[in-house]
């Protein structure tokens, strides 16, 4: 931006601009060649699903009516964890060098009348978080196993290519060098 701008008056205008979609808490001087995408050091997602239907929160949140194994999806949400080529968890059609890409963390939990999903890693796929959702479901559903979701993430079968629900899937935090975003 323009050096005449001052930070704590640019995240102001900002804010009544991205009102109530967007909410910068903090402003940072970077240098010019940082690049958000690719200097980014890990990210890490929501997922958010609910039993309990709302028209007033559909666009928000994934809406699943069977009941939720907290115990099976975390054993599930485990084999995520460590450093894997995740090439059979991307959307067609995504065009990357390598597909390898480290899950630094993962959890599930319930909180008031949702279902929590929450996966920190050091980069994503296209579609990686929604396909690894429905991997998850499936699983709950008892339509695969975890022995099914090893053997697709170690590209031995391929057993699903779906998508979740985008409602529900939040981009939570991001890391850069020293900066927490």
């Amino acid at each position: 931006v323009p050096s005449f701008w001052k930070k704590d008056r640019l995240l102001k205008e900002l804010n009544k601009i991205l009102h109530p979609y967007i909410h910068i808490k903090k402003l940072k001087t970077v240098n010019s060649s940082f690049n958000p995408r690719f200097d980014a050091k890990k990210r890490s997602y929501r997922y958010l699903i609910s039993n309990k239907f709302s028209p007033f929160t559909s666009d928000y949140i994934t809406y699943y009516p069977n009941r939720i194994d907290i115990t099976l999806l975390k054993k599930a949400l485990k084999l995520f964890e460590g450093e894997h080529n995740f090439e059979y968890f991307a959307k067609t059609g995504s065009e990357v060098n390598n597909y390898i890409r480290t899950i630094y963390k993962t959890n599930i939990f319930e909180y008031k009348n949702l279902t929590v999903i929450k996966i920190e890693g050091n980069g994503f796929l296209r579609g990686q978080i929604r396909l690894m959702i429905d991997f998850l479901l499936k699983i709950n559903e008892k339509k695969l196993t975890l022995s099914d979701l090893k053997r697709q993430i170690d590209k031995k079968a391929f057993y699903s290519k779906h998508l979740a629900s985008p409602n529900g899937l939040y981009l939570e935090r991001i890391w850069y060098h020293n900066l927490i975003i």
